[in-house]
């Protein structure tokens, strides 16, 4: 009988499947009344929308090697939509040494005098008391830039203080204007100035402008209507030469395996064998001792919103 119940069991489930329906459907609701065709976000605040917007602007460089870099600069915008604008970016430079900086032009030999070159760091180098002098300094930004603003909402602290933010991406590029070791040369060669010599060396920087491009994200909290306070990180890449040394040249020489067994356990030994073709140093300053540096930066600014009165969605 158990075995006879069991065969019916499965018999009649088996029935209920082969008679269920596989194709399922749904009636679409629709809805009726006020609701019937409206948005999905009504009386939206447009903060951005063909506004015009200026504020001042206070930024940092990060990973500086040998100066710190302090902007302070002015942005200014004009969106066309709540999602896309076009903007100006003006900074100035205000630069001061690192420890690493410092460190080297305090530096001392053993004798407890400032340290000189030698004929290993020449022209690199050009002695403790000229260092601060050979290092490169940011002296402005000048930029433009496309910004779109893909996220919005609000934000909320301790659940009594509300405030409407958005995040935006933007483009574009402009030049640069830096400080940076003049250029000059030890052998009389592509008709630059004398870096002088390791017994009176000299270091001194001159202006230089060269073109970048610029990305990064920017955060914006509105305070009010037409007040916002935004937070910005930045990348601006460009070549220059930030701490003055002679970078360029090809290596004279290499180290090699002899091939031959010949070292105290009868392994192969590694040598030093000179070319006689190689220049680096090159003996020059110029812009070959140039690389590339992403120069990021962070920023902090306010901004006012013109005209005062935000335009409101339907």
């Amino acid at each position: 009988m158990k075995r006879f119940t069991l065969v019916m069991v499965f018999a009649v489930i088996a029935s209920i499947g082969a008679t269920t329906p596989k194709n399922v459907s749904a009636q679409e609701v629709l809805l009726e009344g006020p609701l019937a065709g409206a948005p999905a976000v009504r009386k939206l605040v447009l903060y951005r929308k063909m506004r015009f917007s200026v504020g001042p602007q206070f930024a940092y460089t990060l990973n500086n090697e040998y100066v710190h870099n302090f902007l302070v600069g002015l942005r200014m915008e004009f969106n066309f939509t709540d999602w896309f604008g076009l903007g100006l970016l003006g900074y100035y430079g205000i630069s001061t040494p690192t420890k690493l900086t410092s460190h080297i032009s305090e530096s001392e030999d053993i004798g407890g005098n400032p340290t000189t070159p030698t004929d290993s760091n020449w022209p690199s180098y050009t002695g403790a008391g000229n260092f601060e002098d050979q290092v490169a300094h940011l002296k402005g930004m000048y930029l433009a830039h496309l910004n779109f603003v893909p996220f919005r909402g609000k934000m909320s602290l301790f659940e009594k203080f509300f405030v409407a933010i958005d995040g935006s991406i933007f483009v574009g590029g402009g030049i640069v204007h830096f400080e940076e070791r003049k250029f000059c040369t030890t052998n009389n060669s592509d008709g630059l100035d004398s870096c002088g010599n390791i017994n009176n060396p000299t270091a001194v920087r001159e202006t230089q402008i060269a073109g970048t491009f610029t990305w990064g994200v920017n955060f914006m909290s509105y305070v009010n209507n037409f007040v916002a306070i935004n937070i910005e990180f930045r990348m601006t890449p460009f070549k220059w030469n930030g701490g003055g040394t002679d970078e360029s040249g090809q290596a004279a020489g290499e180290w090699r395996l002899t091939g031959t067994g010949d070292d105290a356990t009868g392994n192969d030994r590694w040598v030093y064998s000179s070319s006689g073709e190689g220049d680096y140093p090159d003996g020059n300053i110029d812009k070959n001792d140039r690389q590339w540096n992403l120069n990021m930066s962070i920023g902090l600014g306010v901004i006012f919103y013109l005209p005062t009165t935000p335009k409101i969605s339907d």
